[in-house]
């Protein structure tokens, strides 16, 4: 199970992640190299920007939690969403060293090494961050996967569309996935079955 602050949490761990595999790159500056946002206009920045930019259903998890209600409408299980989330990992630095494909280098090397957020790391993120206190992402039974999700030129083109005054950087999208929502409702208990009543008659059929 997870609660509502599970996407958050997906969210700061990903910044995590990306962030322990750029601190192989020297970065005499000390200012820290992740983001999140949109890409902006900013020449001074160094490091990688995360952007949330697309949530949607799990199409393959979506009724997983069907039915919900008994008869008389009671909740008989938690409801729950299954999302998957799509993030834009943009790059920017000095382009004379290379420096934006040397940090995607080392976040695609990283995520290839381990494709999915380790419990230890989504601890330490909501050890780390005030907002997320509450969040149970940890105890999601299911790895939250992170992988490649590769777009066509038009489509990454119409993605940065979006972002109209901001120059296109080296990038690429990861989605996460499945990441589990339940709902803050208490389901009802069923009775156990405590007894079983068996009747046995007679035949009427002849051998």
């Amino acid at each position: 199970m997870s609660n509502y602050l599970a996407l958050a949490t997906v969210s700061a761990t990903v910044g995590r992640v990306v962030g322990e595999a750029l601190e192989q790159i020297p970065n005499p500056s000390g200012i820290p190299r992740v983001r999140f946002g949109p890409p902006q206009v900013d020449a001074q920045y160094v490091g990688c920007t995360i952007f949330l930019y697309r949530v949607v259903t799990n199409p393959y998890r979506r009724n997983d939690d069907l039915p919900l209600r008994n008869d008389g409408g009671g909740f008989v299980k938690r409801p729950r969403a299954t999302l998957d989330a799509d993030y834009l990992f943009t790059f920017a630095g000095e382009e004379a060293t290379l420096e934006p494909q040397r940090f995607l280098g080392s976040v695609v090397s990283a995520l290839h090494a381990q494709p999915f957020l380790a419990r230890d790391a989504i601890r330490r993120t909501i050890a780390a961050s005030s907002y997320l206190k509450g969040s149970d992402l940890d105890a999601q039974i299911d790895h939250i996967r992170l992988t490649p999700h590769g777009i066509d030129q038009q489509t990454m083109g119409q993605l940065w569309m979006s972002f109209p005054q901001v120059p296109y950087n080296v990038s690429v999208v990861y989605t996460a996935s499945a990441i589990l929502l339940d709902a803050q409702v208490t389901p009802l208990e069923i009775p156990e079955v405590t007894e079983v009543d068996v009747t046995v008659e007679p035949s009427m059929v002849q051998p």
